[in-house]
């Protein structure tokens, strides 16, 4: 009979836990990072946390619901001059915004 020591349990126990972490990494290794929204700027794949979070709590989305209030009409938003519809946003750190998105840190615009 095989019996079970201490040494070897508390091995096991430090065994399977890294194994399998090793293994949920090289899982997700294989993985494709989630593709940019058809018509959209901001690749969630290639953002840190941080900045996807700051997304997340300002209920960012690529297409705004009214079109009044869409990212090109917000004071924080400078357009990309390539005419690709994208631009950046302050609220983000300058980050990449879509000119049809919307967020709660909307503000529209001064007409000067």
């Amino acid at each position: 009979m095989n019996s079970l020591t201490r040494r070897s349990f508390f091995r096991l126990s430090l065994t399977v836990p890294a194994a399998a972490a090793v293994l949920g990494s090289l899982a997700s290794c294989g993985g494709s990072k989630p593709a940019v929204a058809q018509g959209g700027c901001a690749d969630p794949g290639a953002m840190s946390s941080s900045e996807t979070s700051l997304r997340k709590a300002n209920h960012y989305v690529e297409q705004a619901a009214d079109a009044a209030k869409t990212c090109a009409g917000c004071t924080f938003f400078t357009p990309a001059t390539d005419g690709s519809g994208c631009g950046s946003c302050q609220i983000y750190t300058g980050g990449p915004a879509n000119a049809k998105g919307h967020c709660d840190s909307w503000a529209a615009k001064s007409a000067g």
